[in-house]
């Protein structure tokens, strides 16, 4: 069973550029990793301060390795002095497509 995960970030005031470019440059490095079906950055068109990803893993092992894998481990010791909040909901699919 894969593993769908939604992660929602929103910056601080005035954050929004720089956290962006920073989510965008874990992009490519993780399409590259095993186990990774889909990784897509968002932006929310009312609440442009929040950025949501949506991804989905072939297993919670391996998503657990992309959650310490260099570029990620970076990446979150970055991302704290720029958002206000964050949240990460790994998920069990139900019924349906692909997340």
């Amino acid at each position: 069973m894969t593993v769908p995960v939604v992660a929602i970030f929103v910056a601080k005031p005035g954050n929004e550029a720089k956290l962006e470019e920073l989510f965008r440059g874990v992009i490519a490095p993780t399409h590259k990793e095993k186990g990774c079906i889909s990784y897509q950055l968002n932006r929310d068109l009312d609440e442009p301060r929040r950025f949501v990803w949506t991804e989905e893993w072939e297993s919670r092992e391996l998503l657990e390795a992309h959650l310490v894998s260099p570029h990620i481990t970076a990446l979150f010791g970055q991302v704290p002095d720029l958002v206000e909040s964050s949240q990460v909901i790994m998920l069990g699919a139900v019924a349906g497509g692909r997340a």
